[in-house]
């Protein structure tokens, strides 16, 4: 009877075999739902991005091109990686439900993703004319790479090329404020030409644009001649509206067509 019981009772357990199987599924599917974000670390996965596509391609013709998107996107370290998967899984399977989106994308790398493989600071341009303290500018300032080289990988500027341009770093630091705008201070070879210096410049200056290539130097500008025109001279002030005509008596008038036009005078003494 024991015997019997016994038996009856091995029975009405549930078999050992399918419990395993039923765990290991779990488990399996747990994994799988966290690995199929890490697709996003490779070039393929934004192909379903279509307005991505200018940037990759410009990527794939890139000597970044070597390196997978988690190389350059994710800081270095184990924070970093823990930062970008609390971001990547819901970012993926929000894709899937709503399609893609701008806010599912990477960040734009820090100086430390950079430093991983730009290690050594340029000093100075290949041409040895631009002046580089990299270590000024990364150390000392802690100004992040992709500030000025936001067109180093994904995007060419206006000119075709990915080198920083040199309205940008005016734009945004050298605005004689923040940084100097002294040319001497970036450039080797753009020192002011002697004849900058004569006394009569301002008043000869415009004389020579058929003989002197003004953009040579001053093409960074979209609008280098308002930046002096539409300021007032040191020597403009006081009573000079009123006083001004008596030094124009001394140096001849020729001094007044730097601001007025030829006809100035003519208006009222036709």
């Amino acid at each position: 009877m024991a015997e019997s019981d016994h038996k009856q009772g091995e029975g009405r357990r549930p078999p050992r075999r399918f419990r395993f199987p039923v765990k290991s599924a779990v488990a399996i599917a747990f994994l799988v739902l966290l690995a199929l974000p890490l697709s996003t670390l490779h070039a393929d996965y934004y192909k379903r991005y279509p307005q991505l596509g200018t940037r990759m391609q410009n990527w794939r013709t890139s000597t970044h091109a070597r390196f997978s998107c988690g190389s350059c996107h994710i800081e270095p370290g184990l924070r970093g990686f823990l930062y970008r998967g609390t971001r990547t899984i819901p970012a993926f399977y929000s894709q899937i439900l709503q399609g893609p989106r701008q806010t599912n994308l990477f960040d734009v790398p820090g100086r430390n993703a950079c430093q991983k493989c730009h290690t050594s600071y340029r000093q100075v341009s290949a041409s040895g004319d631009l002046l580089i303290p990299h270590r000024a500018h990364v150390e000392v300032l802690k100004v992040n790479c992709a500030d000025c080289h936001k067109e180093l990988v994904h995007a060419r500027n206006e000119k075709g090329f990915n080198r920083p341009r040199m309205t940008m770093c005016l734009s945004r630091c050298h605005d004689g404020k923040q940084a100097t705008t002294a040319c001497t201070k970036c450039h080797t070879r753009k020192h002011v030409p002697s004849n900058h210096r004569r006394k009569d410049w301002l008043e000869t200056h415009s004389t020579l644009t058929d003989s002197v290539d003004c953009g040579e130097c001053h093409g960074w500008s979209p609008d280098f001649c308002g930046q002096c025109h539409s300021k007032r001279p040191r020597s403009h002030s006081g009573n000079w509206k009123k006083a001004h005509q008596f030094r124009a008596k001394k140096r001849g008038d020729k001094g007044c067509l730097t601001c007025h036009e030829e006809r100035f005078c003519k208006r009222c003494h036709d």
